[in-house]
């Protein structure tokens, strides 16, 4: 429910709720003042819980799934009821979001009201624009005839047409607006034939004030003592405040007023709307806030305290400011970055030498891009004021993740302009962050080359040091080295249970290497264990890549159903983050499972939003990964000239070593297929022998001369060769590239690559007239396709074989069986022995989402127990 500030949402809301005979309503709502306040929605559904600063909005949004779960128990619909979401804190929001996006088969109702525009997140703009089951109302403003109604139910007379027309005109019918109006000119005065045009919106903190001066002197030192507390406050705080002994009486005027209401736990006491409490707080004397923020300071504790006292500060308090430093570094500790970097600021506000507000500032961002935060790093760079090698380097980092046209200048300013001696820091943060642009911009030697200036500034030991040799491994990678970047992290213990939590950076890039080099079952372990860890709210760099590659590692491994689940993840994150790398690569991860199972237009949905985030960083690491996205969907459906025109944008940008790397890109062995398909021999001979250059070398321990390298680019470049020469009818050749992908096959743990082999080398044999042979490479090819839903791939095999008299199915087990993906993939993990709950927490789903997709399983399987369940799929 949207609509402007006053325009009658929270009281519709509230009717509503009221009309509920039959239902389990839980009821919250933002507030403006506790904005920086983390989960307090979250806390608020659940009284006497307390959420820790810090926690990921995965496992709050998990929580909450298990709070609606429980609350169905009595068969009632669960209402859950989020007033004023544009004031929810951001974690709570997060988490809200997490947890709607995943109520399928719930008996759950939620209603929320925000005012037009007050949703700025992306990831809510997308829920509310694009998911059916969202119904947005949107609240307009109130008509003339609905005006005279109103002035009819306030007791205020009869209010003419005329009067209500210019009324509505003015306000735009604004409920509260018009109330207001309504109150304070009087019927006559809006009746009245004049030119004097009404008081403008803007004005109705007058109106709003005038009530108030009508109030005893003690109930208005009352309000303005509530309006420092905030939007809502204990009774006895506010009345501490305003140094009333006893507010009895002026409690009573306040909420008779109309400006307070008392909350359901009582003594709570709240503004009826948020104007009031700011218009009422804007009125007061800057001595008269101080005064009163600095009395508030006396009545609570912690973070709330040191805020009142900032507030209360007449000017430049080093000592405070010292305070509220201390406390961000200790709340670093406990993981709440947020709080962390706002303390940051206040004490900058509060700082007497320019240099310590200049720290200070810097802290703060260097806090923010650790939490992943970007745009409220950009607003504190903005701040600063100074120009400074330091501020070049974080602002150049900010730069990394975002793709400004100045990165590579603000890094390189930062480097030649900090003293060796002195600022060490800088240099290594300003060296780390020029190897990760040179990475995504596609100069790897040039990386390696910053990658050494990174780690040989750094102390060994310091989180530096780590952060520098962890860059240093991307670099690697990005040359085709892959083997020697999880060398440099060799300081790693080799299990990711036992990595330090502060190394959890390394520990991804660990993770994201590892899926370069084929160890799919080491890199799922890495990025496992890491994406825990970003569960229970750890900051982290590389968030975003990190649930990536885990999406990618699953896929190629042929766990489809998690790759997808993954991939989701990763684009709501990088959304939240708005990081155009991180959402290439989120949006490439989906597209390709999509398109693989035939669910086209989900997947060219991820396709276009790939390409647009590309079109927001044209570096060659984000051009790739949506072009890899594209050249998956059009090889699925077959259009092989889409292929081509989908590797173009990688091959425009003359940096296809790097947008090519195999292992990390590979759309290659996509483009050869095409080439072949398309009967252009020549250029298809071509472009292997280009994809065999780009192959790298066997790693050290490697099995010797007869060791393809990276196993799965070999296995590609096998098949493609041997389509070649069978399409130029060159049957030894053949039959030599065939049995070279064959001895190559076991060591690359890729049921995908082992079908597409099968399919291709059955087609061989069956025009070489062997049937026999054929048709047990088609029958093997069908299996794996069967088993991964590779459902346009399982009928292109389900056609061969027809071709030789066989029958096959044309659908994958979920069609076969009747069942949806979802009720598949839920049937799959139950298979396994999870239980339901195991099964919503590895779909991030709710338990009743499983109970439901289960639910409908047995009826359409005509089973009734999970190990029926678990034979059938067998």
């Amino acid at each position: 429910m949207e609509g402007e500030a006053g325009g009658g949402k929270s009281t519709l809301l509230s009717a509503f709720l009221g009309s509920l005979s039959n239902a389990a309503v839980l009821e919250v709502s933002g507030d403006e003042a506790e904005t920086l306040l983390s989960y307090g929605i979250i806390d608020q559904l659940q009284p006497g819980t307390f959420t820790e600063p810090g926690t990921d909005p995965m496992a709050a949004g998990a929580g909450l799934l298990d709070l609606l779960d429980r609350r169905q128990a009595d068969g009632q619909v669960v209402v859950l009821a989020i007033d004023d979401l544009q004031w929810a804190d951001r974690p709570s929001s997060r988490a809200v979001l997490f947890a709607l996006r995943r109520l399928r088969a719930d008996k759950v109702l939620a209603v929320v009201s925000t005012r037009v525009g007050g949703l700025a997140d992306p990831g809510w703009a997308r829920f509310l624009s694009g998911d059916s089951r969202v119904t947005r109302v949107r609240l307009g403003g109130l008509s003339a005839g609905d005006l005279t109604e109103l002035a009819d139910a306030l007791g205020l007379g009869v209010l003419s047409r005329r009067g209500a027309a210019r009324l509505a005109a003015h306000t735009e019918g604004n409920a509260l607006y018009c109330r207001a109006l309504l109150e304070e000119i009087g019927i006559a005065g809006l009746s009245a034939a004049t030119d004097r045009g009404l008081p403008a919106p803007r004005d109705l903190s007058a109106v709003i004030l005038a009530r108030v001066a009508s109030l005893p002197v003690s109930a208005q030192s009352f309000l303005a003592a509530a309006s420092v507390l905030g939007q809502h406050a204990p009774m006895p705080a506010i009345a501490s405040v305003a140094r009333l002994p006893d507010a009895r009486g002026e409690v009573d005027a306040a909420v008779a007023a109309g400006f307070l209401t008392e909350g359901a736990s009582a003594p709570e006491l709240t503004f009826t709307h948020p104007l009031y409490r700011a218009a009422i707080y804007a009125d007061l004397s800057p001595t008269s806030r101080r005064e009163l923020h600095g009395r508030a300071a006396e009545t609570v504790a912690g973070r709330e305290r040191l805020a009142h006292r900032a507030a209360a500060s007449l000017g430049p308090d080093e000592a405070l400011a010292g305070e509220l430093e201390a406390a961000a570094l200790a709340t670093v500790a406990t993981g709440d970055l947020g709080a962390a970097a706002w303390a940051l600021e206040q004490a900058a506000a509060l700082s007497p030498a320019a240099q310590d507000r200049e720290r200070r500032l810097l802290d703060a961002a260097v806090i923010l891009l650790n939490a992943a935060d970007t745009a409220a790093a950009a607003r504190v760079l903005a701040s600063c004021q100074n120009s400074s090698a330091r501020r070049d380097a974080v602002t150049g980092l900010l730069g990394v993740f975002t793709g400004s046209p100045s990165t590579e200048a603000r890094l390189l300013a930062a480097w030649q302009a900090h003293d060796p001696e002195t600022e060490g820091e800088i240099g290594t943060r300003a060296a780390t962050s020029l190897t990760n642009w040179m990475v995504i911009s596609g100069r790897p030697e040039a990386a390696l080359s910053w990658a050494d200036r990174a780690v040989g500034g750094s102390v060994p030991g310091s989180a530096l040091r780590a952060m520098a040799r962890t860059a240093q491994a991307y670099a690697f990678a990005a040359a085709g080295r892959s083997p020697e970047g999880l060398a440099v992290l060799g300081f790693l213990p080799a299990s990711g249970n036992e990595v330090p939590i502060s190394e959890t950076d390394a520990l991804i890039m660990r993770g994201m290497l590892k899926v370069y080099v084929d160890d799919l079952p080491g890199a799922i372990a890495d990025l496992g264990v890491a994406t825990a860890r970003l569960g229970t709210g750890l900051p982290s760099s590389y968030p975003g890549p990190c649930l990536a590659h885990l999406s990618e590692a699953h896929f190629r491994r042929g766990d489809w159903d998690a790759a997808l689940t993954h991939a989701q993840l990763a684009t709501a994150l990088a959304q939240d983050t708005d990081r155009p790398l991180d959402l290439a690569r989120a949006h490439a991860r989906a597209a390709q499972v999509l398109a693989c199972r035939g669910q086209w237009p989900a997947a060219q949905a991820h396709v276009n939003a790939a390409r647009a985030a590309a079109e927001r960083l044209p570096l060659v690491y984000a051009v790739a990964a949506a072009a890899t996205a594209a050249a998956a969907l059009a090889h699925a459906r077959g259009d092989l000239a889409g292929v081509l025109r989908a590797t173009e944008p990688v091959r425009a940008t003359g940096l296809v070593d790097a947008g090519g790397r195999p292992g990390i890109f590979n759309w290659r062995a996509i483009e050869a297929d095409a080439l072949i398909g398309l009967g252009r021999l020549e250029d298809a001979a071509a472009m292997l022998d280009e994809f065999e250059a780009a192959i790298p070398p066997p790693g050290p321990g490697s099995a010797g001369p007869a060791s393809p390298g990276l196993g799965s680019a070999a296995l590609a470049l096998a098949r493609g060769r041997g389509n070649l020469a069978a399409l130029r009818e060159d049957a030894a050749a053949a039959e030599a590239a065939f049995t070279r992908a064959r001895e190559i096959e076991p060591g690359v743990p890729m049921p995908f690559e082992h079908a597409r082999l099968s399919l291709d080398d059955g087609r061989r044999l069956a025009a070489a007239q062997d049937r026999p042979a054929a048709v047990a490479q088609l029958e093997r090819a069908h299996r794996l396709f069967s088993d991964l839903g590779a459902d346009p791939y399982l009928q292109a095999c389900a056609a061969e074989l027809a071709a030789l008299q066989v029958t096959a199915a044309t659908s994958s087990p979920a069609e076969l069986l009747g069942l949806s993906r979802a009720e598949l993939a839920v049937a799959r993990l139950v298979a396994t022995g999870l239980t339901n709950k195991e099964v919503a927490s590895e779909l991030y789903v709710s338990v009743k989402t499983v109970e439901y997709h289960l639910r409908n399983s047995y009826i359409k399987l005509d089973i009734s127990s999970r190990r029926a369940l678990a034979a059938l799929l067998a």
